[in-house]
């Protein structure tokens, strides 16, 4: 019997279905046959199952991706591995069940296929029963397309709905789910090689934080983990404070990542702050509370005071649940400057600190968790684990082995470094290097751990040294120290080089691609570095003790043996240097003179500076004293260049050979008055002039760079102009904040995706803005912005608008629909707000904040129009989340409105000027709840507090008044408020607490059982009780979406049918017309012709 293709492909999809199924029913078979839950999960084949549509990437972006993973040994899966026939099926649900992860490649045909909806189905059910990881990438397809089965994704299934109309349901699901899920957006990278260096980065982070968890990293670490979390009191609404306390490389760390990973979903704002003393340090503990806060609010704040927070930060703190892990604290003052009083956090919150010193925690904390070594059994069990890959001994190495536990003191890192040291070597190895640790002294850790180093060959040990001793702690990605550390452009040492070291475990890369060093091991190079002269500094290879460098540059001792100097600058006693102090240190190639605060003028050149080395790549200075460079200064090899905080005024003469920078400040150089021609700095990717005074224009050699990203000329107040007379192609993040004189603006390019112009004079937007069709974010607050050109709405991916103080602006134009967030306070000139016209184009829109309080202008129907756009967007939010578990985890979870009125609008369903309504639902549709939309008159009064906690109680006709159930919800309001306002929101956590309330409840009351006014800290003065003067709901439901939706669409129509009977009005009005007047002139020619005859 014959098949056609089509039939063909069919008879294989339902034997593929019935494949899944028969796993299905084997499953829920060995799980009834075993109380053992391990026994069901698959045995591990594969590190990554890729599920795609061939016929989209299967040539570019796949090949490239299976090239990338395979070149970093991670076996991935994909279907070309099968053999022909039908086994192919069998052979993909086993290989989905056999594999660690699965990358899902939405392309924009992905749909259209129902074996990869049949494989996303099946990913999704190893998820849920193995924990299975899933990433999604989407490839040149919008995530919300996906997640809404919008575009390419809304046809295909259309077409499926006709053929598998049972499936698709499920299909509809599965899709939602991966959308929801953190993945990769193609948008977000310049190009492919971006996109794949980043999502195999991130498939090598799970893998080894999967292989910790298989392996090593769970050996022993049980019973730590479980009397820890008895310390945390997790039903505790305090905020409790931990300790955990043991001498370096114990595994302190480990612990607190550990638990970190296990608890942090439990949280509203998280953040591991890493190497807390090293990074205080080298960046100042200022730089470190800024990362915290902005960790925990996922925002970039700025933080420029040791003590104290802005208003608004303490205000959000005080509301969040948080978990902190602050890793490695050495001295109590920086838990004072990064945590504080610990009652600024919200109730429930946790904060854990790892510390060698038990003294530092003593006084800051609740209880303290000693970590001790571990027992000889589990330090067996680990070294065999990283030695031989399993945790049970080979026999033949099984006395080495014991022997060699031994000299590790039950300590990991030491563990580790040996156990690495002699992976894949034969026995002689193992005795030769048991021989030299007979000969160490006992308790020699740092000698144990300088094996792995006498193992490298001189390059590796090259750059160990320098990563250790300069670069450690720098935060550099791993792409700038390969550029740093090659000796010429083909040079694959350093790349191979890192590997190797990253294999012996005497360095770590993180997911974030930079690399770090542990105390224990850095301590190690150290050594070895003053073993190279123990008396004289100056013949050593690199610097970075204050004292040493002092000697060095004080009694101008230098030699041509220094390679790097690295100091902090507050650490080094005052003095003047020679104008030669760096003539002698010809191979000098890693200069750093940095401090933690901002000033620091311990370092003098009374004289000058004569040349620094030809071979110098890494420069940074801050706070360099003098108004120029060297004279004959070469930054030929130049690849990070920093001066900030200096005094100069110029920084070069002509056009100097830049090809390797990539990178250059000169930020807050107060007296910089121009900047040099950059054009042959072809390879620069980031450029920060920002915070200089005197600086008037910008070399236009600069905007003419083909790899430059970002660049940053913020707080520049005597710059009057920035042109480009091109459409630029590589810049990604401009901002010129601050720079009050700016009048004149015309960049664009099409790769921007954050445009920055807060607190300019532009009074126009270039009308090409609609060309950088990629831009997510723009920033017009506090300009004289008089309109929005019309081109803005064709910027497709624009996320996030703020005009607010924008005192000339009165119209608003119709925005792009996937804009997320407007924000527009206090745009007092704002009368306005236009909208799409249809309902179609509405319900394109992603509106999930429109704030718009002092916008006291605004006219009656722009408020009407504001509304209806916030009963829209509110409805299909829910629509599309109120069913998603786990979307709040991430992601925004409320939709919220605010403009100025002091009534209820009249489409809210229940509106009262009490403290409760009613709701009945006894006659509504069926339909299941999806949540509530809330509606809140905010009084003016009180003008001096910031936030409002509304408690809502749910209570049934049958209880007690006062004894419903509750939930809190926070209003922020700017203190400047001149008016009553009307506050709308769909909060997604809100909904679905009264939602479980209100289950089976024909009827129930939701009342404001009390409004608190609370001040920027709800530490500061006693609240005050406030009375809202309206409060309305709106219960939703599917049905009363689509009926919206149904009556919009009439009202469209109507609107369609009077246009067009309009038309055809004109239209024959417009024929009468013609035809009189044709008439009128035929009579007035008949009455002349019969006048001329008369006469």
């Amino acid at each position: 019997m014959a098949f056609s293709s089509s039939q063909a492909s069919r008879v294989k999809y339902v034997v593929f279905l019935s494949l899944l199924l028969i796993s299905k029913y084997k499953l829920v078979a060995a799980q009834t046959k075993s109380d053992n839950v391990s026994s069901t999960v698959p045995q591990i084949k594969h590190h990554v199952f890729v599920s795609f549509r061939g016929a989209d990437i299967r040539r570019g972006l796949l090949s490239h991706l299976i090239k990338a993973l395979s070149h970093n040994q991670i076996d991935a899966f994909v279907d070309h591995k099968l053999k022909r026939g039908d086994e192919i099926l069998r052979s993909l649900v086993e290989a989905i069940e056999a594999s660690f992860i699965s990358l899902v490649v939405f392309s924009q045909d992905y749909a259209s296929s129902c074996w990869c909806l049949e494989e996303l189905v099946k990913i999704l059910e190893c998820r849920h029963k193995n924990g299975q990881i899933v990433i999604p990438v989407f490839y040149n397809v919008n995530p919300s397309d996906v997640r809404s089965q919008n575009g390419s994704y809304g046809k295909a299934l259309a077409e499926h709905e006709k053929r598998y109309n049972l499936r698709v349901p499920i299909w509809r699901s599965a899709l939602k789910e991966s959308a929801n899920l953190s993945g990769f957006h193609s948008s977000k990278f310049k190009d492919d090689a971006e996109l794949i260096e980043e999502v195999v980065n991130s498939v090598l982070m799970k893998l080894n934080d999967v292989h910790l968890i298989k392996s090593k990293a769970l050996i022993g670490i049980g019973k730590p983990i479980a009397h820890l979390n008895s310390l945390l009191q997790q039903e505790s609404e305090d905020v409790v404070v931990i300790g955990i306390w043991g001498m370096g490389g114990i595994g302190k760390t480990t612990i607190a990542e550990e638990l970190f990973n296990r608890q942090c979903s439990k949280y509203e704002g998280c953040c591991f702050l890493a190497n807390v003393r090293v990074e205080s340090r080298r960046h100042g503990i200022i730089s470190l509370k800024k990362k915290l806060l902005s960790k925990l609010l996922d925002k970039d704040l700025k933080i420029d005071t040791a003590n104290g927070l802005p208003k608004y930060v303490e205000e959000r703190l005080g509301r969040m649940k948080v978990l902190i892990v602050l890793d490695d604290v050495n001295d109590s003052n920086q838990l004072e400057i990064l945590v504080g009083d610990h009652d600024r956090f919200g109730s429930g919150s946790r904060i854990i600190i790892t510390s060698r010193d038990k003294q530092v925690l003593a006084q800051e904390v609740d209880d303290i968790y000693e970590v001790g070594v571990l027992g000889f059994d589990n330090a067996l069990k680990l070294f065999n684990v990283i030695a031989f890959k399993q945790n049970h001994l080979e026999m033949e190495y099984s006395e080495l082995s014991k022997r060699l536990v031994n000299y590790a003191q039950g300590i990991p890192l030491v563990l580790k470094v040996l156990a690495h040291l002699l992976r894949g070597k034969g026995k002689e190895v193992w005795e030769s290097q048991l021989e030299k640790l007979k000969k160490m002294p006992s308790g020699e850790v740092h000698d144990v751990m300088k094996l792995s180093y006498d193992d490298l060959d001189r390059k590796e040990q090259k750059i160990f040294l320098d990563l250790a001793c300069f670069f450690n702690g720098l935060n550099l990605k791993v792409g700038y120290i390969k550029t740093l550390l090659k000796d010429h452009e083909s040079d694959h040492s350093v790349v191979v080089g890192l590997e190797r070291l990253k294999d012996k475990a005497l360095i770590t890369i993180s997911e974030e691609n930079m690399v770090s060093i542990h105390d224990i091991i850095q301590e190690m190079a150290w050594e070895i570095v003053r073993q190279e002269s123990i008396e004289d500094p100056e013949h050593r290879s690199r610097l970075w003790d204050p004292d040493d460098i002092y000697d060095v540059l004080k009694y101008n001792k230098g030699t041509e043996t220094i390679r790097s100097i690295t100091a902090q600058l507050s650490a080094v006693r005052k003095l003047e240097l020679s104008p030669r102090v760096f003539s002698k240190m010809s191979k000098l190639q890693f200069l750093d003179f940095h401090y933690n605060n901002n000033y620091s003028d311990c370092l003098e050149l009374p004289q000058g500076l004569q040349p620094l080395a030809t071979e110098l790549r890494y420069l940074r200075w801050k706070n360099y004293p003098i108004k120029s460079l060297p004279e004959k200064f070469s930054a030929e090899k130049l690849v990070i260049f920093d001066l900030s905080y200096s005094r100069v005024e110029k920084l070069w003469h002509g056009v100097q050979d830049l090809g390797n920078l990539k990178f250059i400040t000169v930020h807050a150089s107060k007296f910089l008055k121009e900047l040099p021609d950059f054009s042959k700095a072809t390879n620069l990717e980031e450029v920060d002039i920002s915070d200089c005074d005197r600086l008037t224009s910008v070399h236009p050699s600069i905007l003419s760079l083909n790899k430059l990203e970002k660049l940053d000329i913020s707080m520049c107040p005597s710059l009057t102009r920035l042109k480009s007379h091109t459409h630029l192609s590589s810049i990604r993040y401009l901002t010129l904040r601050g720079c009050k004189k700016l009048r004149k603006f015309s960049v664009t390019s099409e790769n921007m995706m954050e445009l920055d112009l807060r607190y300019t004079s532009i009074r126009a937007l270039p009308s090409s803005i609609g060309r950088q069709s990629k831009l997510e974010i723009l920033r017009l607050s506090n300009t004289y912005i008089e309109s929005l050109p019309v081109s803005i709405r064709n910027l497709s991916r624009l996320r996030y608008l703020d005009i607010s103080y924008c005192n000339e602006l009165q119209t608003l134009s119709v925005l792009p629909p996937s804009l997320e967030k407007l924000h527009a306070r206090n745009s007092i000139s704002l009368q306005t707000v236009l909208f799409p016209s249809t309902v179609a184009e509405q319900l394109k829109e992603k509106r999930k904040k429109v704030e718009l309080w002092n916008c006291l202008k605004l006219e009656e129907h722009s408020r009407m129009a504001i509304g209806l756009n916030a009963k829209i967007n509110m409805m299909k939010f829910a629509l599309e989340h109120g069913y998603v578990e786990g979307y709040d985890e991430g992601h925004d979870t409320k939709v919220t409105y605010v403009y100025p009125g002091s009534n209820v609008p009249e489409w809210l369903e229940y509106r009262t000027r009490e403290n409760y309504v009613t709701i009945d639902l006894s006659t509504a549709p069926r339909s299941p709840l999806l949540g509530f939309i809330l509606c809140f008159i905010i009084p003016m009064e009180p003008p001096s507090h910031l936030r409002l906690k509304i408690n809502i109680t749910i209570s049934g006709d049958e209880d007690e008044e006062g004894k419903g159930n509750s939930i809190k919800l926070d209003v922020f309001r700017p203190l400047d408020v001149a008016s009553d306002h009307v506050y709308v929101t769909y909060d997604l956590q809100c909904s679905r607490y009264l939602n479980s309330k209100a289950q089976n409840l024909p009827r129930f009351k939701i009342k404001i059982a009390e409004v608190l006014a609370f001040t920027e800290s709800k530490r500061q003065g006693s609240p005050m009780r406030v009375v809202l003067k309206g409060f309305g709901v709106s219960p939703i439901n599917a049905s009363s979406y689509h009926n919206l939706i149904q009556s919009m669409e009439l009202r469209d129509y109507q609107v369609n049918i009077s246009i067009s009977f309009n038309k055809w009005n004109w239209v024959l009005g417009s024929i009468v017309l013609c035809i009189s007047f044709l008439w009128f002139v035929r009579m007035n020619l008949k009455r002349r012709k019969s006048k001329n005859q008369c006469e």
